[in-house]
């Protein structure tokens, strides 16, 4: 026989509550609440970790952009390895194509690396490219070593500048001021002991090396890409755990959670099915094009004077003055025979190009002609077509920008800087606006003209014009410089006049004059040729570009609204 029931076992335990079945389902819904609270609390802990992420990616980028520059300093060191090392301006110049070739020709390379691993994977190439580079550029300066050590020096300086340019992506404006104020901080804080104005090469080399490694590294840790994910997809995520079709999108790494493969499959197959050879339909249209050609030969003859005057401003500076003249002159000789500091002029040039590119970007976006729709204007109705916003071709700007390029180029050819150095910020001024300018619009009409689809590969075959131009408007300046300076006579007299005035400081002149005397050239001949050349190598561009857009099969023709 079963006991009878104890009243005592239907009460409540010490330290017990009573539990019915209301309390139960309460209890479920208490921890209904409490998963969408955490689910709540998780999604704004990683919300507030990518934000975290993303601000340190983007502060990364603009370190980056704001210490890529440094090549654009070259013409800071160029006169002193002509009076230090006896290297002859074509060597120079070799020195700098290098530099050009090292950055524009890995191009294609670094930015499948780019779009394949990351941009922190290209911060930390880069950081491998600048260290050894730089300090082997300071190693060959500071032991005299043969041309050719500074030459591979370069090009490896010119591909770290290239990765580490891809790396930047959207903030390219701080790239344009990079060379701002690293040309000042140089100008300012590395100097050879007891000569006032003469850079110490060694020293910024090694500032250099050390600076842009330790950006590289710090790139290539923080410069992460955040996928976009909001709370209700986590949410959606957290309830489908356990289905098959959670596993896939835990699975699945990327932003397009799935759907990239399927997307990539279906390109795979239309691009079997289009493409022939080696190279795709869209390429080879693109290369048949005649106004393309007419466009390359635009750009060639456009950014190859603008590389190469970047590239010789140092050099033009110092031959702007004959230094006999300099004795005729006030009775304090100045310490330096650049009657103007290159670095000064440098940072001009980094300025009013990035100004140039921000006007140029905003003006071809407000006044862009719009593409024309069939029946928009009767739909839009008379009210609407009377008043449309003005617009403006962006040819206009295109060769504006290079006209003034144009006039800068000519400018020096005539002589109108020649013993007035205080008029070359009309130059800097000028070249720096027309460069910034045309490498914003050139893109701009590659990507309007052609399309979006085969943007990267049309740009990047457009992007060899620059490293083309500025090897044969490089060697174009050398010639005309070196040969000035053989055939210059009255050096030796120059010396001579220095060496009589005194000792000191104008002793460490007629020494560093008498040490160059085979290499430096100085009045309006050594440039002149060379610059009446580069003027009119763009005037014949401007042309080009004008035949593409309004000659027989151009763009007009074709309806294009550029």
């Amino acid at each position: 026989m079963s006991s009878p029931p104890n009243p005592k076992d239907d009460m409540p335990k010490a330290g017990t509550l009573p539990i019915s079945p209301a309390s139960t389902i309460a209890a479920g819904s208490v921890d209904t609440i409490c998963d969408g609270e955490i689910i709540q609390l998780a999604g704004r802990a990683a919300s507030s970790a990518r934000w975290r992420t993303q601000i340190i990616a983007f502060c990364s980028a603009m370190l980056n952009c704001l210490c890529a520059g440094s090549l654009l300093l070259f013409s800071l060191w160029a006169p002193i390895f002509q009076d230090k090392l006896g290297f002859t301006q074509m060597q120079i110049n070799a020195i700098s194509i290098a530099g050009e070739l090292g950055m524009y020709i890995p191009v294609p390379i670094f930015g499948a690396i780019c779009d394949r691993y990351g941009p922190a994977k290209l911060s930390l190439l880069a950081s491998c490219f600048f260290g050894p580079s730089y300090l082997l550029a300071a190693y060959a300066f500071a032991y005299n070593l043969p041309f050719y050590v500074m030459f591979i020096a370069f090009v490896f300086i010119g591909s770290g500048t290239a990765s580490m340019g891809i790396a930047l992506a959207l903030p390219i404006a701080a790239f344009g001021l990079s060379s701002l104020w690293e040309a000042q901080l140089v100008s300012r804080f590395f100097h050879q002991e007891g000569i006032v104005g003469e850079v110490d090469i060694i020293k910024a080399f090694v500032f250099f090396a050390g600076l842009l490694t330790t950006v590289g590294i710090f790139g290539g840790i923080s410069l992460t890409i955040s996928p976009e994910v909001n709370n209700a997809q986590m949410a959606t995520a957290a309830d489908e755990e356990n289905t098959e079709e959670s596993s896939l999108l835990v699975g699945s790494h990327s932003r397009n959670y799935g759907t990239e493969a399927i997307t990539r499959q279906a390109v795979e197959i239309c691009g079997a099915q289009k493409d022939t050879g080696l190279l795709d339909a869209k390429t080879r249209e693109f290369l048949s094009d005649p106004t393309m050609w007419w466009f390359f030969v635009g750009v060639f003859m456009t950014t190859g004077p603008g590389e190469s005057f970047i590239n010789n401003m140092g050099t033009l500076i110092r031959a702007l003055y004959d230094p006999q003249s300099l004795l005729e002159g006030p009775s304090v000789i100045p310490l330096r025979l650049e009657p103007v500091d290159t670095a000064t002029h440098v940072s001009i040039i980094a300025f009013t190009s990035t100004v140039a590119r921000l006007i140029a970007g905003s003006l071809s976006d407000y006044l862009a002609p719009v593409v024309p729709v069939v029946g928009s204007e009767e739909a839009a109705g008379p009210a609407i077509r009377n008043h449309r916003k003005p617009t403006l071709s962006r040819m206009y700007l295109l060769v504006a920008f290079a006209a003034l390029m144009c006039f800068a180029q000519l400018f020096v050819a005539l002589g109108a800087v020649d013993q007035k150095p205080e008029l070359f910020w009309i130059v800097s001024s000028a070249m720096g606006a027309g460069y910034g300018a045309v490498f914003t619009l050139a893109p701009t009409v590659v990507s309007v003209v052609w399309g979006v689809e085969n943007f990267g590969t049309n740009w990047g075959i457009i992007a060899v014009a620059p490293a083309i131009g500025a090897t044969l408007f490089g060697i174009i300046f050398a010639v005309n410089y070196d040969n000035a300076a053989k055939g210059q006579r009255h050096l030796g007299n120059m010396i001579n006049a220095f060496g009589a005035l005194g000792s000191g400081t104008k002793a460490g002149v007629q020494s560093t004059l008498a040490d160059a005397s085979n290499t430096v050239c100085y009045g309006r001949e050594c440039y002149s040729t060379a610059f009446l050349i580069m003027g009119s190598s763009i005037a014949v561009a401007c042309m080009c570009w004008v035949w593409a857009w309004r000659g027989r099969g151009g763009w007009v023709e074709r309806k294009v609204a550029i």
